[in-house]
């Protein structure tokens, strides 16, 4: 039995030639959809730069007042210990203002997960990927800290007024606030150095902080 292959209409030169332009067709459609796809990155990935560069700045703004701010409120969380071992010990205190200083803005890492979820972080540069991954992981460590924190301030605004009004067990609960607002000012203040450290490596804006706030932080219990 043989097998007799269809010859082309118009011989096979002509029909070489016919696949080859279909080729060249295909090719010529691949590499513009390559073309394209690169400029859309490119852009999605100078759009995000920008984006994520304003975002860190305003978290950086946050992590520079923190970072001044902590051996004042250190000190502030001095001043209540002893008014709440004076409350304990019966003796004389003045009316407090307001216990509570100023704690900082909220900090957000909304634009880093969105552009997790559009798949922009995978054009990155990887070694500057790594160090923005370690910063947001560990900016969202200090938001954790600073809800904790807030909580223990909270707790520790039932001085306001006049203080000799709290019995023993207020004290107790005073006094383990007190501890916790302490652990998380420390906490927050080591991680917000190392995150203007790290901006710095990533050629984020890092800002100075705030003289007018700190001011206020830094002012004595009143």
């Amino acid at each position: 039995m043989h097998f007799h292959l269809p010859r082309p209409l118009h011989g096979w030169r002509e029909f070489a030639g016919e696949v080859g332009i279909i080729v060249l067709g295909v090719l010529i459609a691949l590499t513009f959809e390559q073309i394209a796809e690169e400029i859309h990155w490119s852009q999605a990935v100078r759009q995000a730069h920008a984006e994520i560069r304003a975002e860190t700045g305003t978290a950086n703004r946050f992590f520079a007042f923190r970072a001044a701010a902590e051996p004042c409120i250190g000190k502030r969380l001095d001043s209540i210990s002893q008014v709440i071992e004076n409350v304990a010990a019966h003796k004389g205190t003045g009316r407090i203002e307001s216990i509570g200083p100023d704690i900082g803005n909220g900090i957000s890492d909304s634009t880093w997960q969105a552009q997790r979820a559009s798949q922009t972080l995978t054009h990155f540069d990887q070694s500057e990927l790594n160090l923005l991954g370690f910063y947001y992981h560990q900016l969202e460590s200090v938001a954790d800290a600073v809800f904790r924190e807030d909580g223990a301030w909270s707790d520790l605004r039932v001085l306001d007024g006049d203080p000799s009004r709290l019995g023993a067990e207020d004290i107790a609960g005073l006094r383990r606030s007190l501890q916790h607002a302490r652990f998380e000012n420390y906490l927050i203040g080591i991680i917000s150095r190392e995150e203007l450290e790290r901006a710095t490596q990533l050629h984020l804006p890092v800002a100075s902080p705030n003289k007018a706030r700190l001011a206020g932080v830094c002012a004595p219990l009143a």
